[in-house]
């Protein structure tokens, strides 16, 4: 610890032996830098104030029928990038500051200049209100580059909301147009697809093994339909041949207009089974088709049987009748199921048909089955995005007219750009006192570097341990009064010196204090 200090005193020492080296680094270097202090113009700051109202009526108006951009991340990335180099492009031309470069290098400068100075700050929490500062030795300057910088501001603002509103137009009538193209193919391979493979599709909504189990039931049905009907025909047979054909004679022409022909029954029968399968296939179905064949031929055996009863007739209405009316009536029923029967084996060999082709089918019917619905899920992706864009575009088309006719964005200049009367800069009193620092430290270390730079030799012990030898004695110098005098009058006027530069300062400060209080 003995040897720090000591070693710390040395250094003292030889600072104070090279002391008018610091003092004379210090007076230069708070001379100069005081003048060129007091030199520096004067900088008036210039404040502009603006308000950015987001509060829009037609917003709330129009919420679910136009695109609903976030006003204030829009504002904030608006002012995040006002300070950009291409904005600051702008201010200088619109303030024609670049008449005052020559080069582009000046240029380059006066941009990040202006990026430095010029300040862009919220007033305040919450509100949408920001101040513009920018500080200039030229009043009318000032003016001119705020004046600028909230024209610029505003453009791009107005700029942006149109040139995304394009963009995004732009953007969705190419994906329209995508779409379009793929919703027509998709329909194409639908229809191709559906005219290869007609008679094989599913029919309301029903799959290949619900079509299976229904045409099983419907067959059933009609087998257990057939036998009954043929059941009832052989009953009907039995009956006739117990009954006895004739009996007695009939002159009433009433009766005739009673009797039925063998056909009307049967017709009725058709009929009714051939509106219940209208009811439930088109015309075109196999069962419609063979309904309507047997119900014409009914039709033509009624129509000749009704002439053969009419020419029978008498021209004063009478004729015999020498039938069993039992018996006529059994025979009429037996024509009715003869007929029903055939009717049923005509659907049973039809259902049977539909059967076989459905189990000949077992492995190419689920196959197409399933391709369909891939092609079915394919249109209905492309068509749900297809109108999604169409939904979209007309949403931006009212946004865009919305923005064209009115402004979701309102900016207000609550004070226009105004120069402050008192200078806000330099701070003369801050940099002189940087300044008679930087004096005062930059003449310590000149000393510091020359006492080393020319070692001196103050003490024995420091000799001794230069050399690495003894010390055997020392001997002291003796001062005459004049030297003592000498001396002391040297110390003072360093003193002096060095309390004329604290003088100087104190002056610097108070004159630039009274400056600032008029």
């Amino acid at each position: 610890m003995q040897e720090i200090i000591e070693q710390l005193l040395g250094y003292l020492k030889g600072i104070w032996n090279n002391r008018w080296y610091a003092m004379a680094t210090a007076w230069l270097i708070c001379v100069i830098g005081w003048a060129v202090i007091y030199k520096m113009p004067d900088q008036y700051e210039t404040k502009a104030k603006i308000y950015i109202d987001t509060q829009s009526l037609l917003k709330p108006l129009l919420r679910g029928l136009t695109v609903q951009t976030n006003i204030n991340q829009q504002i904030r990335l608006m002012v995040r990038t006002l300070l950009s180099r291409p904005n600051v492009e702008k201010i200088i031309r619109l303030a024609d500051l670049d008449l005052n470069t020559n080069s582009k290098e000046e240029f380059d400068e006066l941009v990040k200049k202006l990026q430095k100075e010029i300040k862009f700050k919220k007033a305040g929490r919450g509100a949408n209100l920001y101040d513009l500062l920018y500080a200039d030795s030229d009043k009318k300057l000032g003016q001119e580059v705020l004046q600028s910088v909230i024209t610029v501001f505003i453009e791009n603002s107005i700029g942006e909301t149109r040139d995304d509103s394009q963009s995004a137009r732009k953007f969705l009538n190419k994906q329209i147009k995508l779409y379009e193209k793929r919703l027509v193919e998709a329909e194409n391979r639908l229809k191709d697809f559906k005219q290869k493979n007609v008679g094989m599709l599913p029919s309301s909504g029903k799959d290949y093994y619900s079509r299976m189990q229904h045409a099983k039931q419907r067959l059933n049905e009609a087998e257990l339909a057939l036998k009954e009907a043929e059941r009832q025909k052989e009953a009907l047979q039995a009956e006739i041949e117990g009954e006895v054909p004739s009996f007695g004679l009939g002159t009433k022409r009433s009766m005739i207009e009673e009797m039925r022909t063998p056909y009307d029954a049967r017709i009725e029968s058709m009929e009714k089974n051939l509106d219940d399968l209208l009811l439930q296939f088109t015309e075109k179905h196999p069962d419609v088709i063979s309904v309507r064949r047997v119900l014409a031929s009914l039709k033509r055996k009624q129509a000749k049987a009704l002439a053969e009863m009419k020419a029978e007739m008498g021209e004063d209405g009478n004729y015999e009748l020498n039938e069993n009316p039992v018996f006529q009536q059994l025979k009429i029923n037996l024509g009715q199921i003869t007929a029903k029967v055939a009717t049923l084996k005509v659907r049973v060999e039809e259902y049977q048909k539909q059967y076989q082709k459905l189990n000949v089918m077992v492995n190419t019917i689920p196959e197409i089955e399933a391709q369909l619905k891939a092609l079915n899920r394919d249109y209905k992706i492309t068509k749900k995005q297809y109108d999604a864009f169409l939904s979209r575009r007309e949403s931006a088309a009212i946004s865009e007219s919305v923005e064209q006719t009115t402004d979701s964005v309102q900016f207000k200049v609550i004070e226009a750009p105004r120069v402050e009367p008192e200078p806000v800069g330099p701070k003369r009193i801050l940099l002189s006192s940087i300044i008679l620092l930087a004096g005062l430290g930059i003449g310590v270390g000149v000393a510091f570097v020359i006492s080393q730079v020319k070692p001196v030799v103050l003490s024995g012990r420091e000799l001794s341990n230069m050399t690495g030898l003894p010390l055997l004695g020392s001997v002291s110098a003796i001062t005459s009064p004049v030297q003592r005098k000498r001396r002391s009058l040297l110390v003072l006027s360093y003193v002096s010196l060095l309390l004329v530069l604290f003088a100087m300062y104190g002056l610097l400060v108070t004159w630039y204090s009274v400056q600032l209080t008029y």
